[in-house]
């Protein structure tokens, strides 16, 4: 299957040796039955080709004597040292890419053992690890909350402790060095300071209740004024939505597939991440309805189907890749093929933005769907039934568009008062 890719016979032969010789052909069908096509399959293959020179210069000789570790020193000796923390590029990301892709094959063809997970115990695992599965259980935070702003948050103030973190230790914190650490941790951090204060508050007052600590150390946390509304929400024109949509060819997979989103989005003032995670079996064709997942705490909705997003969805799907075993509705365009992340939404709508000239503030998912809002109270929609349509529990959400009809505000507005 390497002639597939290659045709020279020294290319070939340069694959065929070594430890990882015997894999080669039946990883480039691996790859080739994935849809990759010749740009990022030989860029994988080469990455992998050059790991398999570096196992013949340590003395590999068989598949099963290459354990996981050996992909570090490779990236540091192909890439050079890592590049300063917080650097946008990482040159030694493809390569790892690529790396993963071939150990998955390996342990999938049983040529490598899939490595063991090693727990890593630090001074604060004993506290942290329970009041994480006490926020999972009683609180019920998204498990992406928990992965991406609670443990992350708290792993770094815990470090600042250092050994003061551990069991004994922390119990006899005093406050003059809890208070010491949460002011280096706000003036160092670049999270938000009200999520911040929030996520230390609530771990606090874990500890104070379970009597891992002395005292309630919830009031060393400095409060952060929030005040509600204060900001109108930003929508956009309907010519500057229009404009976007023309922009884009429908006649390809990927056009199809953006175009099938926005209208989606437009339509309904979906989320990114419902849009990502609808399924084939949301949407009922023979009633043309469409099911909405609930998401952030709100409610399921059921809405009608309209035409233009019906035909929207059929074009994308004669688009879409065959024989999948997916069932959300968006897939990407290139190998590996597999479901849309939330996260792709905004930069798919901030592109399509800047493909068709259209510059707007603040450009992204969430602009579409303030824009649905805006433009709904605009046409005099009731405000329980578009938060029906946007899935809000409660209707005190949806009165934050209120603010943004402008027209209605107008009418009630006081004459300036004039100069005497």
């Amino acid at each position: 299957m390497l002639e597939y890719w290659y045709r020279e016979r020294r290319t070939l032969v340069d694959f065929r040796r070594g430890p990882l010789g015997p894999y080669f052909d039946g990883f480039a069908a691996y790859l080739k039955a994935r849809g990759y096509t010749s740009s990022p399959a030989h860029g994988i293959l080469s990455k992998c080709c050059q790991f398999n020179a570096f196992l013949i210069e340590r003395g590999i000789s068989r598949c099963r004597e290459v354990p996981h570790a050996f992909a570090e020193p490779f990236l540091e000796a192909y890439h050079g040292p890592a590049l300063a923390v917080g650097s946008q590029y990482v040159p030694s990301g493809g390569t790892r890419r690529a790396l993963n892709h071939l150990f998955a094959y390996l342990i999938q063809e049983r040529g490598l053992k899939r490595p063991k997970a090693r727990r890593i115990i630090k001074p604060y695992t004993w506290i942290l690890e329970p009041y994480l599965r006490y926020l999972e259980r009683e609180r019920q935070p998204s498990a992406r909350n928990i992965t991406y702003i609670h443990r992350p948050l708290l792993e770094r103030f815990l470090d600042g402790l250092a050994s003061k973190a551990c069991r004994a230790q922390f119990k006899k914190l005093k406050p003059t060095v809890v208070e010491s650490c949460v002011r280096v941790h706000f003036r160092t951090s670049t999270a938000h300071p009200g999520t911040l204060a929030t996520v230390l508050r609530a771990f606090f007052r874990y500890c104070a209740d379970r009597r891992y600590a002395r005292a309630d150390f919830s009031g060393l946390i400095p409060t952060m004024r929030r005040y509600h509304h204060t900001a109108l929400p930003k929508g956009m024109e309907d010519n500057a939505l229009e404009a976007m949509l023309r922009a884009i060819p429908t006649d390809t997979e990927l056009g199809a597939r953006d175009y099938a989103i926005l209208v989606l989005m437009m339509a309904y003032g979906m989320r990114g991440i419902s849009v990502a995670e609808l399924l084939l079996n949301d949407i009922d064709w023979a009633h043309s309805r469409i099911r909405v997942r609930a998401q952030k705490g709100g409610k399921e909705v059921m809405l009608p189907l309209l035409e233009p997003v019906g035909e929207a969805i059929v074009r994308y799907l004669k688009h879409r890749r065959a024989g999948t075993p997916f069932r959300e509705v968006f897939l990407s365009v290139c190998a590996p093929f597999r479901p849309l992340s939330a996260q792709a939404i905004s930069p798919l709508v901030q592109r399509r933005l800047k493909n068709a000239g259209v510059k707007t503030p603040g450009s992204g998912a969430r602009t579409l769907r303030h824009s649905w809002a805006i433009r709904a109270l605009a046409h005099d929609s009731p405000i329980k039934s578009i938060a029906d349509v946007l899935g809000h529990r409660y209707i005190d959400t949806t009165f934050l568009y209120a603010k943004a009809d402008l027209n209605s505000l107008r009418e009630v507005a006081l004459p300036w008062p004039g100069k005497r």
